[in-house]
């Protein structure tokens, strides 16, 4: 299992031209990271990116046997991160011919162990400048195709992979990684800080 933690939240001044925001000092296999629970395009960077997605393979591939396919497209660079990291090719663009400024959804394609289609997706939250993760099962679009001898098995891969789902995306929430829930915390955080009106 991922050894990821959140050991503190607090709010901090706004760093290199950044706004006030929340941020938790993560640790993940020993090692702390300063993560914060918003984040816009830009902010999305290398360090955020490699740890979602040692926590996906964690989680997706519980006997640690993963691909030289997969290892090769989790691998990922250093970048100044947004619009350099996420134009890579490899990730999938939701809607497929916009440009990246006007994305809706990244998706990297990492697949797990019973199904080699699920993706990590980086999922822009509507009406906002904010992404958060999330994991796309990518598993019902052939529903139509299955025959009448086969829905058993069918059945039993989509209930894996909406579990498999919930595991990860609890992992990342728990870790302090920018997933939706904690993007809704970060926004109770702020209507609850000193000086700080809940009205209007």
């Amino acid at each position: 299992m991922p050894d990821c933690r959140a050991v503190k939240a607090n709010w901090l001044p706004g760093r290199t031209g950044l706004p006030e925001r929340r941020w938790y000092n993560v640790v993940c296999w020993g090692v702390v990271y300063d993560i914060g629970a918003t984040v816009k395009l830009d902010d999305f960077d290398s360090a955020i990116l490699s740890r979602a997605i040692e926590v996906y393979l964690a989680w997706a591939y519980p006997s640690g046997e993963v691909s030289e396919e997969v290892r090769d497209g989790a691998s990922v660079a250093s970048s100044p991160g947004g619009l350099a990291l996420l134009a890579d090719e490899r990730f999938e663009r939701v809607p497929a011919e916009a440009e990246v400024q006007e994305v809706m959804r990244f998706n990297l394609r990492l697949g797990n162990e019973r199904y080699p289609h699920m993706k990590l997706g980086i999922d822009r939250v509507s009406g906002s400048e904010h992404f958060v993760l999330m994991v796309d099962t990518h598993d019902k679009h052939f529903a139509k195709m299955v025959q009448q001898t086969e829905q058993a098995e069918y059945k039993s891969l989509l209930d894996h992979n909406v579990a498999l789902k919930r595991l990860i995306e609890r992992a990342w929430t728990d870790a302090g990684l920018p997933t939706f829930e904690n993007y809704l915390r970060g926004h109770l955080a702020e209507l609850h800080r000193p000086g700080q009106s809940s009205e209007g």
